[in-house]
């Protein structure tokens, strides 16, 4: 297959690099141009127009995606609701279950090259997305497909001996769902399987910045599953993801994404009263206490920070050292992160990959401009990696800020980037007011060897997970979801079957009704 090469898109990046992708692409990425996936057939756009996406580390072209509209969101809408109504509607839990199963082997098999396909358009390295994402994307629709067979749907409330109720949980019907660019192939499994596994039918949209593996994803699951159960419909947000979240006929939305998308969606959504989900921005505290176990702490901050490049709404991104351990804390801090392979995301050594695209590499640079200004000095990092071999490819050197106020740009925006902002802390109750002192509410971490500390922390912190002297854990079926701006409801877990149904109360009598008057 030949493919489309921009003149300049890998200029500066080593040739061996270059080569590599290429080579990689050709086997990854079957499609030059793909279509939208609607009612079981892949279509061009209403308009017709395309959109590129890009190989993250050479800038190249990787494949035409459609640029959709509100009337291929008529559309795909129109083509869930035939089949909620028709063959998927249908099937029981234990056939809903049996066809997940289904859909999980098929994935297992493609995992590996879905996760090459997010490495090159996302940057993400190899390793994390075969080992971390894609597992957890299979793992996401065999936890679903086994909870649809055991799920409570539905109780006997008590009633006197005239009457008889009972309750049951019903499907939506057609869910929007909505997913950013940064582990797409695992927000996939987040959002579908449950929204599947409850009997709802999807209209998905990836991000246009990184949509091929969500296009291989859908095209697996729709050689399952009856057609029109899942379709996804590409292009801007600000058209696509506008028409599904405010259209009449979507009974259900869900966005991962920026506290901003997040606002965007609950306006659309509260022209119909369409229930939604929203897995939005964080700026989350990781404290380390003098007591904790400072080898795991600091491999759990470089976990929590550098991991995914930053490119995570749970990061870690404001740590807490007391001042007991701050000195040893850092130094071995700054020691292993000079150790980490910063390099191509195809290399299977390499533990930070490049940004997902110039824009954002400028954005996130910004930020640490503005720290400097603000007074935080760099203790490490701060510009791109001394490799000619990446120039021209969008990376930022994992970066450690010190002398960090609370109150500081860096400490109160979401960077979505490889920049740790370190605050330095000795009064406890001073400590967790900070750690608070944010509108964001995801996730945080506490380090310590104190059970009693642990439990007193945990209950203090307003986020939606605690992780303690872990971080980042989000194998097990545990709820996910955040606080105050970092979203409503949970992922992961049966909570999250929950948000996908609704319950129907249905109340007999058998005695004499009461008369009026």
């Amino acid at each position: 297959m030949s493919r489309e090469h921009e003149a300049d898109g890998s200029e500066g990046v080593a040739s061996d690099i270059v080569e590599k992708h290429r080579s990689t692409a050709e086997a990854a990425v079957p499609e030059e141009e793909y279509g939208l996936l609607v009612g079981g057939e892949w279509r061009q756009s209403a308009d017709t127009e395309t959109m590129e996406t890009l190989d993250a580390t050479t800038g190249e072209v990787l494949a035409r995606i459609q640029r959709g509209t509100a009337e291929d969101v008529d559309r795909a809408v129109a083509a869930a609701r035939e089949a909620f109504e028709g063959r998927w509607g249908q099937q029981s839990p234990r056939q809903r279950s049996d066809l997940l199963f289904e859909v999980a082997d098929a994935l297992d098999e493609e995992k590996l090259r879905i996760a090459r396909i997010d490495s090159l358009e996302m940057g993400k390295p190899n390793q994390h997305s075969a080992f971390v994402d894609a597992e957890i994307m299979v793992e996401q629709f065999r936890f679903f497909a086994s909870l649809v067979r055991s799920a409570d749907e539905g109780g006997l409330p008590p009633m006197g001996s005239d009457k008889l109720a009972y309750t049951k949980r019903e499907p939506h019907g057609v869910v929007g769902q909505i997913s950013a660019w940064n582990f797409p192939a695992m927000f996939v499994g987040w959002k579908m399987a449950p929204a599947l596994a409850a009997g709802n039918t999807v209209v998905f949209k990836p991000s246009s910045r990184a949509a091929l593996s969500t296009l291989e994803i859908a095209s697996v699951v729709d050689s399952v599953l009856p057609a029109g159960t899942v379709n996804v419909v590409t292009g801007p947000g600000s058209e696509v993801g506008d028409a599904i979240t405010s259209h009449e006929d979507v009974d259900k939305a869900s966005l991962t994404g920026s506290t901003q998308a997040g606002t965007y969606v609950m306006q659309n959504a509260a022209e119909t009263i369409t229930p939604v989900s929203l897995e939005l921005g964080g700026k989350s505290p990781n404290v380390v206490f003098p007591d904790a176990d400072l080898e795991k702490a600091v491999e759990g901050t470089v976990l929590s920070i550098w991991f995914n490049q930053g490119e995570q709404c749970t990061a870690g991104s404001r740590l807490f050292l007391h001042e007991d351990v701050y000195d040893e804390f850092l130094d071995r801090f700054v020691e292993r992160t000079e150790n980490l392979a910063v390099g191509d995301p195809l290399d299977a050594t390499t533990d930070v990959g490049p940004l997902v695209d110039h824009d954002h590499r400028e954005e996130v640079l910004s930020y640490v401009d503005t720290a400097e200004a603000e007074g935080a000095t760099v203790r490490y990092g701060g510009g791109t990696p001394d490799d000619s071999s990446l120039d021209g490819a969008p990376f930022v050197e994992p970066t450690v800020l010190e002398g960090v106020e609370n109150d500081d740009t860096v400490a109160c925006e979401e960077v979505f980037g490889p920049v740790l902002s370190v605050i330095r802390w000795s009064d406890e109750e001073e400590m967790i007011e900070q750690a608070n002192d944010t509108r964001y509410g995801l996730a945080s971490g506490v380090w310590t060897e104190n059970v009693e500390t642990a439990h007193r922390v945990a209950d203090r912190l307003e986020a939606g997970t605690v992780w303690v002297n872990t971080y980042n854990d989000l194998f097990e079926p545990v709820p996910h979801g955040g606080f105050k701006q970092s979203g409503l409801g949970r992922e992961l877990a049966r909570e999250t079957f929950e948000e996908y149904t609704q319950t129907k109360s249905v109340m007999m009598n058998f005695g004499d009704l009461p008369r009026m008057g």
